[in-house]
């Protein structure tokens, strides 16, 4: 279990680091950063939403809305993995 939870961290981060590559390269950076937030946070009340019909619910609290607005539906799809994998 540990070395799951290791992996996944490891990949959201590495997910992370592109995107401000991504974000600085393109030279859009804010309009970049206002897209992730924006479709992490849709994302992760689209889950809740649909969720309440297939049984899946995320928490919202500070870091699930701090992964989903870093990670936008990346983010979001972590927590679904964690969720029902890991714990």
């Amino acid at each position: 279990m540990q070395s799951a939870k290791i992996f996944l961290g490891i990949v959201f981060f590495i997910y992370t680091i592109s995107i401000i590559i991504t974000m600085i390269k393109t030279k859009r950076f804010f309009t970049t950063i206002f897209l992730t937030v924006l479709q992490g946070i849709c994302g992760l009340f689209a889950v809740n939403l649909l969720g309440q019909y297939i049984a899946i619910h995320i928490p919202v609290n500070g870091w699930t809305i701090g992964v989903s607005s870093i990670g936008g539906l990346s983010g979001v799809i972590m927590m679904l993995l964690c969720d029902g994998f890991i714990i």
